[in-house]
């Protein structure tokens, strides 16, 4: 069986003028990363690893929320190829993981994550808000053979607010 948390980056600032990739968190992505952590430390989840856009924005909520879960700084890994707004490279990223991690948790970007975690779920979501969280599990021992899964929850900040 295999687990992937979703989590969209919080949300970024656009005060700065600077470019995409390195666009910061805003106060409000700051307060809901801490939300989200907190909603997480209660579900007591458990990974084996974390993958996280290379995105500034994105980079900034792995480690907010890494940190309050207590996940070792080495079980962070970040990927341009998770630097992405489609579903396609997303998934093809899911698909090459090792087989001998059954759990794991990664950060990202929109429109990619409505779209996989609609193909991928039992749930349908119009839009996954910044810092939105979505479960899924799969029935599959192997990551290239993940077909549809089981959506177990979702968190979006909005709902602690």
């Amino acid at each position: 069986m295999k687990k992937i948390y979703f989590i969209r980056h919080a949300k970024s600032s656009w005060e700065e003028q600077v470019e995409d990739h390195d666009r910061p968190l805003s106060e409000r992505g700051f307060d809901d990363a801490i939300i989200i952590s907190n909603e997480l430390l209660k579900k007591k989840i458990s990974v084996q690893k974390v993958f996280s856009s290379t995105a500034k924005r994105a980079k900034t909520t792995a480690e907010i929320i890494t940190s309050a879960l207590q996940i070792p700084t080495e079980n962070v890994i970040y990927s341009n190829e998770l630097y992405s707004f489609n579903g396609i490279s997303v998934s093809k990223f899911i698909k090459e993981l090792p087989d001998d991690l059954d759990t794991v948790l990664i950060f990202g970007h929109n429109p990619a994550f409505t779209i996989l975690i609609n193909s991928l779920g039992s749930q349908f979501f119009a839009n996954i808000p910044t810092c939105g969280t979505v479960s899924i599990t799969f029935e599959s021992n192997r990551w290239s053979g993940l077909i549809k899964g089981k959506t177990e929850f979702h968190i979006f900040p909005k709902d602690f607010k």
